[in-house]
């Protein structure tokens, strides 16, 4: 007797999605391939908070050259515990990195910067990474570690001599990337960035001696009212004669203390 087809009954085949999936009264197995890999899946457990960081860093361009300077402090939370982490890099003869934030991230930035310096050296084809081209690889950087949902938490700063010309970007986090002739991170952003813009604005271009003094009057100023900043410092300064690092320590006067009582 032939089989007669009823429309309301359901009737799977050996290929059918249903079956494959094990509905029903099939005895099939189906794993599911992951999406991620292990290594991929525990990169998402990693902390998203910062936890040993370094303070602000300044950097601004004056007449011939650039100037950056930043503090050696990696504050463990609120803990002033490592006390010698310099955070301005040479990358060659004319292009200079600063980070600020992360220190962890930080160390990673440089390490991927070296090993690409490194290939290009091994490469023998006289090519050298600038100023600019190394602001727009850290902005692929920065920018491919946010679309993974695991961001580098650390502001980059590079500086250097373009074309017989200073130059000057920041990079951040997620990817976003600006030049201008004047740059601060952290808190420097709030407390320095606007008496220095307007110095900077109104007068003359400065020379590397006014611009070494200035610098350092922006590093006493974050020192008196930045909580993580320190007494030491590392000012680099880099101009077409190539690139000069001159280690300082803040000399604060605390004298003006007692006078600054009841002012709130």
């Amino acid at each position: 007797m032939l089989s007669t087809f009823n429309p309301f009954e359901a009737h799977y085949d050996s290929i059918n999605d249903k079956d494959d999936f094990n509905i029903g009264n099939s005895n099939k197995n189906h794993t599911v391939n992951p999406l991620e890999t292990e290594a991929e899946r525990n990169i998402r457990t990693r902390t998203v908070t910062p936890i040993v960081t370094g303070s602000s860093v300044a950097a601004f361009v004056f007449n011939g050259g650039v100037i950056l300077a930043a503090d050696v402090l990696g504050s463990y939370g609120s803990l002033a515990k490592y006390r010698n982490l310099p955070r301005i890099h040479q990358v060659n003869d004319r292009t200079i990195l600063a980070l600020g934030g992360d220190l962890s991230d930080a160390d990673y930035i440089k390490e991927a910067i070296d090993a690409k310096v490194e290939e290009d050296l091994v490469q023998e084809d006289g090519s050298e990474m600038t100023p600019l081209a190394l602001y727009s690889w850290c902005t692929r950087l920065m920018y491919h570690r946010r679309t993974k949902l695991n961001p580098l938490l650390t502001s980059v700063i590079v500086a250097g001599i373009e074309n017989n010309e200073p130059f000057l970007g920041r990079v951040n986090d997620k990817g976003s990337a600006y030049k201008e002739f004047l740059i601060m991170t952290g808190i420097a952003n709030h407390l320095a960035q606007g008496w220095i813009r307007t110095i900077l604005e109104n007068s003359n271009q400065l020379n590397k001696e006014q611009a070494e003094h200035l610098m350092d009057r922006i590093i006493k100023q974050l020192f008196y009212r930045d909580c993580r900043a320190f007494a030491r410092y590392r000012v680099c300064i880099v101009t077409k004669e190539g690139v000069e690092f001159k280690a300082k320590e803040v000399q604060p006067d605390w004298s003006l203390a007692p006078g600054l009582r009841d002012t709130e």
